[in-house]
């Protein structure tokens, strides 16, 4: 039995281009023992962006009706990722596995607004196909996760939602259970995490250095 499996993460702005760095392949080496390298050119966009964090700035300058400033921490991007398990996809042609991400795009362009959506990335180069979806939670001019994603309960609807649509296309798949989820999809999700702390300790190193170098030039 195959279920139809949607997640979502909260990102702030200081995590957006580690998100980028993670979905485009940006790194020469991850921790995580799925990711093939020999395998990340079968890898595809349905919508590319050469950079999240511009992409975001300009929907929100472009779409925000707030009056106050936004906040430093303020929650600027939702990704989504969908997948099934590597049964469901070792059964399907090339043509439908595209289209199941496909569908899928469709059905968070509907339920989320296509203007707030500007990336999505299948990757293709780990044990189980899956994509990536990035957007922006904006609702009638407001930016606001809680809004947009809501609470337990407003996600299960949207996991629902989401079932209705892919089911019409694939009705061989099972809505996904409330915390079903592969471990090579979780091992994904925590790997750009990893890699933003990795990035953060190398840029501290790099300002503590400057910083030394010019106490003892003064």
């Amino acid at each position: 039995m195959s279920y139809a499996i949607m997640r979502a993460e909260k990102l702030k702005s200081h995590q957006i281009h580690f998100s980028q760095n993670h979905n485009e392949r940006n790194h020469k080496n991850y921790s995580n023992p799925d990711i093939n390298l020999e395998k990340t050119k079968d890898n595809y966009h349905l919508i590319e962006s050469k950079n999240y964090s511009r992409d975001t700035e300009h929907i929100i300058q472009k779409n925000y009706k707030g009056t106050k400033n936004i906040r430093k921490d303020a929650v600027k991007n939702i990704e989504l990722i969908f997948t099934s398990d590597k049964e469901f996809f070792d059964k399907l042609s090339p043509a439908d596995e595209r289209n199941f991400f496909e569908e899928s795009l469709k059905f968070t362009q509907e339920y989320f607004g296509e203007k707030n959506i500007f990336s999505a990335v299948v990757h293709k180069d780990e044990t189980t196909p899956h994509m990536h979806v990035n957007l922006v939670p904006l609702k009638e001019g407001k930016l606001s996760a809680k809004i947009v994603i809501g609470n337990r309960k407003d996600l299960e609807n949207m996991q629902d939602e989401f079932y209705k649509k892919i089911s019409k296309t694939f009705p061989e798949l099972e809505r996904g259970k409330k915390k079903e989820i592969t471990n090579a999809l979780h091992v994904d999700l925590q790997e750009y995490k990893k890699q933003s702390i990795k990035k953060m300790e190398k840029d501290i190193e790099v300002i503590e250095k400057r910083k030394e170098k010019i106490d003892n030039s003064i």
